[in-house]
């Protein structure tokens, strides 16, 4: 029986790995169409600024900026397709064994199609642990690199961009006329902190303000601290100043770069990992309840995908000839709807629903459908 069961998984596995390598060269075919003169002047520029005299870049200049674009966006491609592809891996290889009458074979050895279909569902689980994986260990080192877009080919790093009123636990108010997320520096600083009810206790100003991974501080240059005067005239008649400046050299806060990150990019916190989850939800710099979504949600999404690829194993898992073309749009029918409803489900939160509760709902009314899809089948 392993020998069967090893074909089986290794034919879905195979399914999926060609499917999902035709559908990335076609998205990124695409875009290289679409964006191809965004890479051959981003490529002319690099290689004039090594060469002054040089006159354009090669092919195999644009190429390699087109690979080094792309070529990390096949895990974050990974992320988002997973179970769309897997559910078509699995079309192709139950249609296949169907077509092929593999599954009267073996259920003219005594198998029932619940033990058939076994591997292809194990296949799913690994594809999983892939993805647990992919999350955890590639995507939050390639996020600086995801973020770029064709308008920064160039520099290779994201774009700048302001800061115009941002808001720390502690009740900060923090504007800034640049952030560089390539140097984690900040330029035109100005903060003001304010007391319990709301009035100006100080206002910094710096020109620059950089991020010190050791001691999570933001070090300041030119950083002037201004404390109101307290009221009361000059005895000499002399106009009094509004604020005392006085040096500032540190900025403690927890709006840390990777904040500004996830403030900015709606998509970032999707490319950290738990453990960074983690430590940014032990500051109220962010929301707790949004990275707990994305924690909680991040998990509830395998599950969906597990439990719609049992669901749409029944329409080709047949012990009967049945027309494929008509199971696959009856699939297609039921699967389809389901798995994208979850999947907004599990991006949009719920009003008046806890957001742990919230992506857990998905998995909660499909898990019940999915097992008795499975025990329903006809072995």
């Amino acid at each position: 029986m392993r020998i069967i069961d090893r074909h089986i998984f290794l034919r879905f596995l195979g399914n999926f790995a060609l499917l999902f390598c035709l559908l990335f060269v076609f998205a990124i075919s695409i875009d290289i169409i679409i964006q191809w003169d965004k890479f051959v002047d981003a490529s002319s520029r690099m290689a004039q600024a090594k060469d002054p005299k040089s006159s354009g870049a090669s092919t195999f200049e644009v190429l390699a900026l087109i690979l080094s674009f792309h070529g990390p966006r096949v895990f974050q491609f990974y992320q988002y397709m997973m179970p769309l592809v897997a559910m078509g891996a699995m079309g192709f290889t139950a249609s296949a064994m169907h077509r092929n009458r593999e599954f009267t074979a073996l259920l003219a050895s005594g198998l029932s199609l619940r033990r058939n279909v076994a591997p292809i569902i194990a296949g799913m689980l690994l594809l999983c642990v892939l993805q647990v994986a992919n999350q955890e260990f590639v995507i939050p080192r390639l996020a600086e690199r995801l973020l770029v877009d064709h308008s920064d080919l160039q520099n290779g790093v994201a774009r700048t961009w302001g800061i115009p009123l941002a808001t720390d636990s502690s009740g900060r108010l923090i504007h800034a006329a640049r952030y560089d997320p390539a140097t984690k520096s900040l330029f035109g600083v100005y903060v003001v902190e304010r007391t319990p009810d709301g009035s100006v206790a100080r206002r910094i100003e710096a020109s620059k303000a950089s991020w010190d991974e050791e001691r999570g501080v933001w070090v300041l240059t030119g950083g002037r601290g201004g404390v109101p005067q307290r009221p009361g005239g000059d005895p000499s008649g002399e106009r009094t100043p509004v604020f005392v400046d006085t040096p500032v050299e540190t900025l403690e806060s927890d709006l840390d770069p990777r904040t500004l990150q996830l403030r900015h990019h709606a998509l970032y916190a999707q490319m950290l990992s738990l453990r960074e989850i983690a430590e940014l939800a032990e500051g109220s710099a962010v929301e707790p309840g949004a990275l707990r979504r994305f924690a909680v949600g991040r998990f509830s999404a395998l599950a969906v995908a597990t439990c719609m690829l049992v669901i749409s194993i029944p329409f080709f898992a047949l012990r009967e000839p049945a027309n494929l073309l008509a199971q696959s749009v009856r699939c297609a029918a039921v699967g389809l709807p389901l798995l994208l409803s979850s999947m907004v489900l599990l991006a949009v939160p719920l009003e008046r629903i806890p957001p742990t509760v919230g992506v857990i709902l998905p998995v909660a009314c499909l898990l019940p459908l999915a097992a008795w899809r499975f025990a329903s089948m006809k072995s």
